[in-house]
């Protein structure tokens, strides 16, 4: 844990592509073509990052929050959320990020952590929240 609190972020950001990737792999869509869903089943997304939006292939300089890429990153998350999918974002840096408290299902599913022992709490209480939720069903 030591190692990984002195890690600072260094480098482009752009969330968006890790949200698509989560979304591809479970839809039957190419290029992952995932199985049909179970219609019991309740699509997830946990969304981690390490740093702000910065750039994409489009706009940002890579260093900076840029306001066009959290615009592509707010779209996502709209057209995520309404295939029903639960979405949970976890955010490892100080500061905070609207874009990533938006795009949460709702506000008990944005984490915003500044060290690295806060993740595995963090993990251990979105794995709770959802084993709670399938002996519910």
């Amino acid at each position: 844990n030591a190692k990984v609190d002195q890690l600072a972020p260094n480098g482009a950001t752009n969330q968006t592509v890790g949200l698509a990737w989560g979304w591809q792999a479970q839809t039957q869509n190419v290029p992952l073509n995932a199985p049909a869903p179970d219609p019991l089943a309740i699509n997830v997304i946990i969304l981690l990052t390490d740093g702000l939006n910065t750039q994409n292939r489009w706009a940002g300089d890579g260093v900076n929050q840029s306001s066009a890429v959290d615009a592509r990153m707010t779209q996502a998350c709209s057209n995520v959320k309404a295939q029903n999918f639960r979405v949970y974002t976890v955010l490892v840096m100080s500061g905070n990020s609207s874009v990533l408290q938006n795009c949460a299902s709702d506000s008990n599913k944005y984490f915003a952590l500044t060290t690295a022992g806060q993740i595995v709490t963090t993990f251990n209480t979105i794995g709770t929240e959802l084993a709670n939720l399938h002996l519910s069903l």
